[in-house]
């Protein structure tokens, strides 16, 4: 998959992010508040939207590309108002989808107005009124593309992801021999899972990861596991990493936030596949200077055909990155606006110049033009 431009409206919180254009790598910069985050959560929340659940107030258009091919995805759901119990349980309003057209190459496969959906110009069946038609038509052949590249983006939350999880994927896994290509397949598995599957498969890809993790932690010497268990003998792999000199192991609960942080990053860019999307907010947070500059090696120089839409604050990204990747947001009430570099006449003579003429810019100081 590769993402190629991005509108995207919440009717119920009012945010408006006007039409964004992303390029294989893409850098959010901008004053803190504008609205960066919104715009990978708008990203994901498509994710989620092909995945048949409701985004209430969500309106929306993508464009992208698969296997060759131009697709065009739009829609809209009804705005309900929220009610207080939904908010405080974090639960899904259910709401209708109003409006949905999915175009390939400029042609219309779909297009649904309220219960009345229409797939290669035939009126189908009624179909569940709160689920986009990337899910209710998945099976066909010109949506299944579409279904199956959403599945592609992965969202870095500003978190270390280390929470223990009862899987049951990992003992069906388990069972079988399995090589890199079934490991990356495997969907729902944390990156510490999934590090967990290439260590006891014996696979080089582990032993990749192990060695970009020490070179950017030297004290470390060996990654491991220590198997828990729960009811019916679930399988859960506990991250354990044994220091030079020290004779005791360290467990997942004791490792440190910024160890977690990188090891998760390297093992995602590791089994990354081609057409994979990756949203990474604030890389810096958490990272300590031995971690930023390896690991934003790694981002700009992947092992495979890759896109990356990420934020940051810090210079050394932000220098390390061509300025032509550079996306500032800026914000006026509610509507997030997206500017190239270009656009507002940064970077016009050197890389030096372009990072100076950012930070002096009152559309990077203040968010506002």
């Amino acid at each position: 998959m590769r993402l190629k431009k991005l509108f995207y409206k919440n009717n119920t919180t009012g945010w408006n992010v006007k039409e964004v254009r992303f390029d294989k790598l893409t850098l959010l910069v901008g004053a803190s508040g504008v609205g960066k985050t919104q715009i990978l959560r708008a990203i994901n929340s498509l994710k989620t939207i092909a995945n048949g659940h409701s985004v209430n107030g969500a309106e929306w258009k993508v464009e992208f590309e698969e296997n060759g091919d131009y697709y065009s995805w739009c829609g809209c759901f009804d705005n309900l108002k929220p009610k207080i119990e939904d908010i405080y349980h974090f639960t899904e309003t259910d709401c209708a989808v109003l409006r949905e057209t999915l175009c390939v190459n400029d042609r219309v496969v779909i297009d649904r107005q309220n219960s009345v959906i229409t797939y290669e110009g035939n009126p189908t069946v009624k179909l569940d009124a709160n689920k986009s038609v990337v899910e209710l038509l998945k099976e066909e052949e010109s949506v299944a593309p579409v279904a199956n590249a959403f599945q592609k983006i992965y969202y870095f939350l500003n978190s270390d992801g280390s929470g223990l999880k009862i899987t049951p994927s990992i003992d069906v896994a388990k069972k079988a021999k399995l090589d890199v290509k079934d490991v990356k397949k495997l969907k729902g598995l944390s990156p510490f899972e999934k590090l967990f599957l290439l260590k006891i498969n014996g696979l080089k890809e582990y032993q990749t990861i192990l060695e970009d993790f020490t070179s950017i932690f030297p004290l470390v010497e060996d990654i491991d596991f220590a198997i828990g268990s729960f009811f019916n003998d679930m399988t859960i792999p506990i991250l354990k990493i044994k220091e030079k000199d020290v004779d005791s192991w360290i467990f997942q609960q004791d490792i440190s936030s910024g160890m977690l942080r990188t090891l998760s990053q390297i093992v995602m860019l590791t089994l990354a596949d081609n057409g994979d999307v990756f949203l990474i907010d604030e890389f810096e947070n958490g990272l300590g200077v031995n971690c930023i500059n390896q690991l934003a090696d790694l981002v700009m120089n992947p092992f495979e055909d890759i896109q990356v839409i990420m934020t940051s604050h810090h210079p050394y990204i932000i220098n390390s990155i061509p300025f032509k990747r550079w996306k500032i947001v800026t914000r006026s009430g509610s509507d997030v606006t997206v500017h190239s570099a270009d656009e507002l006449n940064i970077g016009t003579h050197s890389k030096h110049e372009a990072f100076m003429q950012l930070l002096q810019s009152p559309a990077y100081k203040t968010g506002r033009l």
